[in-house]
């Protein structure tokens, strides 16, 4: 009888190449089982080289600003290192520099002890210089891989632009689609840009709006309990507006939109734009520029009095899965 016990976080959708997610699932898989049985030569090797993995589809998004830093290693020969070549604790210091890894105290003295892992696969080199491979390493090596995903995973990486996650499982493909699916929670895949909005901003993207789905463009975005969003409500009997949230899981309709439903089609240009020193809050969809009204007064409004500065911007769906392509910011 087989005892399933998960010993890894499997929590890699920041990945967004699927064989190679594919690959990195099936390594946590078989440390699941070798973790119980106390190899602790494969965990180290098998742990250590996801984690590399892991840094090195991470640190190739954003390769050519890592390869700027003035902190960026060099060869024996004073020139640039080759990329494919960096060590872990290399991509760490690079990729921490970049503000994607955090800065956490013991990190990067377990992440340099197995720096040279490496080089230990082979026994010749094992004899040379004595390398610690008992039980407490290959915690801390699990226990380093855990902590690297878990932080990870909060992310969704659209190109060189950091999303976090706040709630749901939301999914960037390698097809370079963003799945907002549905969750157990009133705000499914909820996720916002990690990049307050204080200056001007040009977001296009072509939007999938299933019948009954509902897409919500966040701003004003402080918390899960604060914030506004402006609603495009593909079911018949609800109009587009805006809302506002003041308390978790609580928002009231603020404004009315016009036109008040999205056009009935399969695939929706969206084109939103926002520039605090015009003072201009727009919002087009498939060429259509929608204008908004006070929901008690019918007095018209204009969309940018709504917005605050130095705050954050994001997308969640309810009711229904959306998807979200060719996703551009200017």
């Amino acid at each position: 009888m087989e005892i399933r016990t998960e010993i890894t976080k499997k929590g890699i959708n920041f990945i967004n190449d699927i064989d190679l997610r594919t690959v990195l699932l099936d390594r946590l898989k078989e440390l699941d089982k070798i973790f119980l049985v106390n190899a602790n030569y494969s965990i180290i090797f098998l742990a250590i080289s996801t984690i590399e993995g892991i840094f090195q589809h991470i640190a190739n998004i954003f390769k050519t600003d890592i390869q700027k830093s003035k902190n960026y290693p060099k060869n024996s020969k004073g020139k640039h290192k080759e990329f494919g070549k960096l060590s872990i604790n290399e991509l760490y210091i690079l990729l921490k520099e970049k503000d994607i890894i955090p800065d956490i105290k013991d990190f990067e003295h377990i992440y340099d002890l197995f720096r040279n892992y490496r080089n230990f696969i082979h026994p010749q080199a094992q004899t040379k210089k004595a390398w610690t491979t008992d039980l407490g390493h290959a915690q801390m090596a699990m226990g380093l891989l855990n902590a690297t995903i878990s932080y990870l995973d909060r992310y969704i990486f659209i190109d060189k632009e950091i999303f976090e996650k706040i709630t749901g499982n939301p999914d960037y493909s390698s097809s370079r689609v963003l799945h907002l699916t549905m969750h157990n929670t009133p705000l499914n895949s909820f996720l916002v840009w990690n990049k307050p909005v204080s200056n001007a901003l040009s977001l296009n993207l072509d939007l999938e709006l299933p019948k009954d789905s509902v897409f919500n463009f966040i701003f004003n975005f402080v918390n899960d309990g604060s914030f506004k969003m402006l609603r495009l409500e593909n079911r018949q009997i609800y109009n587009n507006c805006v809302l506002h949230c003041t308390q978790k899981y609580f928002w009231r309709e603020r404004l009315i939109a016009d036109p008040e439903s999205p056009p009935d089609k399969s695939i929706l240009p969206v084109e939103i734009k926002i520039d605090f020193k015009k003072k201009d809050f727009t919002f087009t969809v498939d060429g259509t520029l929608y204008t908004f009204k006070d929901k008690d007064t019918k007095k018209v409004i204009n969309l940018f009095t709504e917005l605050k500065p130095d705050l954050k911007i994001g997308f969640f769906n309810e009711v229904g899965p959306v998807g979200l392509s060719n996703i551009r910011f200017k």
